[in-house]
């Protein structure tokens, strides 16, 4: 049982960067849902908490779509430029085990412990419909982003798979096909956006619920990702000759757009912010990847390992965090009323550490076992 817990903190094999990007995400979605329980810590901490679940879950967008893109890439390329209907049940054989069981075995404890308060919508949660083309009920929360993956997931085998049997009479020009329906989509994504923003543009309508949380005009996120990995794989010199300046670019760009993120989105909601924010913010965020994928290893282990861990059980934690942990905290605690820093501090700390035992559990015993189920299907 030791081994299985202290292989969670193996950086070998790792790519340090990558791991530093999504923990990062998931340190920021968590600090946004339990962001009730600092209402007393200093003001400058409170300030950098403010979009920290926004920004979290766009870094988990762009780095899942830019991962999973680049697997889709390399099995149609390995595929001699085709992609069957065997090749597409495999991608989704292997993905699925990756991202369904955890979700369905948390799916579950929300029935259990929000039975008495379940939406009429319940059916949604399992097929992944419950914000397709409206923002989801209160209700398990975090599966807003999974159904964007999923959708994502489903549809773009099919599309690269259609592409090559309407217009693939040869394999030239063939792996440009990738590219061109990443941007396809993105293009109609933006589309539909823009018709969403022009039906419900009303002023009880905010980006931040309404816009950002429906699925079929988020998936744009998940497509710049995809062409980041076509670069990544046709254009290496280039990726690594531009990394840093694109670094430096990007963290400017994350910082600005967070920074007025309440303004632009909520305070002065307009027909540009609703369509542009998110894919700016998703551009920015793809300026990131470069350098971080290439920064392979650390020297500094004592950071590594910690940081390698809680990338490793990210999903675990994704899926607890929020409707689980931070929402019981606050039910009991009557949203930490009485609450001073000194009270507020430890029962933080007790917050984490909750969290990330109970993730590291469900890793271990569920998450992992479940998805090494996927390698029968090679």
């Amino acid at each position: 049982m030791f081994k299985q817990f202290s292989d969670i903190f193996k950086t070998d094999k790792r790519i340090f960067g990558l791991d530093l990007l999504r923990f990062a995400a998931i340190v920021l979605v968590v600090l946004g849902h339990s962001r009730w329980m600092t209402a007393t810590f200093p003001m400058p901490l409170r300030v950098v908490l403010h979009g920290s679940g926004i920004l979290g879950v766009e870094l988990f967008f762009v780095l899942s779509g830019f991962l999973i893109g680049g697997i889709l890439l390399k099995q149609f390329e390995k595929n001699n430029f085709s992609f069957d209907f065997s090749a597409v049940k495999n991608f989704w054989i292997r993905r699925w085990f990756r991202t369904l069981p955890a979700y369905y075995l948390i799916l579950m404890v929300y029935i259990l412990f929000y039975f008495l308060n379940r939406p009429d919508s319940l059916w949604k949660y399992f097929f992944f419909l419950q914000n397709i083309w409206n923002y989801p009920p209160y209700f398990f929360e975090e599966s807003w982003s999974l159904c964007i993956e999923e959708i994502s997931y489903l549809i773009s085998p099919l599309l690269l798979s259609l592409s090559v049997l309407c217009f693939g009479k040869n394999n030239q020009g063939k792996p440009s096909y990738f590219l061109n329906i990443s941007i396809l989509l993105i293009i109609l994504v933006t589309i539909l956006r823009f018709i969403y923003a022009i039906y419900f543009l009303q002023p009880n309508y905010k980006w931040s619920y309404h816009f950002r949380e429906v699925a079929l005009i988020r998936l744009d996120a998940i497509y710049f990702g995809f062409i980041l990995a076509y670069i990544a794989h046709y254009y290496h010199a280039f990726w690594k000759k531009t990394s840093f300046p694109a670094l430096i670019i990007g963290l400017l760009g994350i910082a600005v757009l967070m920074a007025f993120q309440k303004k632009i989105t909520d305070d002065h909601q307009s027909l540009l912010s609703n369509i542009l924010f998110s894919p700016m913010l998703s551009i920015f965020i793809s300026l990131l990847i470069p350098y971080l994928s290439e920064y392979k290893q650390t020297k500094f282990q004592f950071l590594a390992k910690p940081i390698t861990g809680i990338s490793i059980i990210s999903y675990s934690l994704y899926l607890i965090n929020g409707g689980l942990f931070a929402e019981s905290f606050r039910y009991y605690s009557n949203a930490g009323a009485s609450w001073n820093f000194i009270t507020a501090f430890p029962i933080y700390l007790l917050f984490w550490a909750l969290c990330i035992s109970v993730s590291m559990l469900i890793f271990v015993f569920f998450e992992k076992p479940m998805t090494d189920l996927r390698n029968k299907f090679k």
